[in-house]
């Protein structure tokens, strides 16, 4: 979504704003708990009345951290990379090496 949706001048109407975090619904308590009640009300604003679903980020992002691996990788450095990730270290071959032959894929 562009940032200047969410930021947009009168996103958020003003009786609006006067709303203290304890007056709304619980979901959106935590939420402002989380990220604070102005952007929480703007939220609310562009998403009402959707469903909207947060996908595991960490499960987005492997990708991302496969490839920060690799990239530290050096030849000879596996234990320590699969200790600093929290990984195995069969696991951490496998991102190192995924097509290696006899895998599975």
């Amino acid at each position: 979504m562009e940032q200047s949706l969410l930021r947009g001048p009168g996103l958020v109407p003003g009786w609006m704003k006067r709303v203290q975090t304890e007056q709304l619904p619980e979901v959106y308590q935590e939420i402002a708990g989380v990220i604070g009640l102005e952007p929480t009300l703007q939220l609310a604003q562009v998403f009402s009345g959707n469903s909207v679903y947060f996908p595991k980020l960490e499960r987005c992002l492997l990708d991302l951290r496969n490839q920060l691996i690799r990239d530290e990788f050096d030849g000879a450095n596996t234990r320590q990379l699969a200790r600093r990730w929290g990984l195995s270290t069969r696991h951490l071959r496998y991102i190192l090496h995924p097509d290696r032959p006899g895998r599975d894929n």
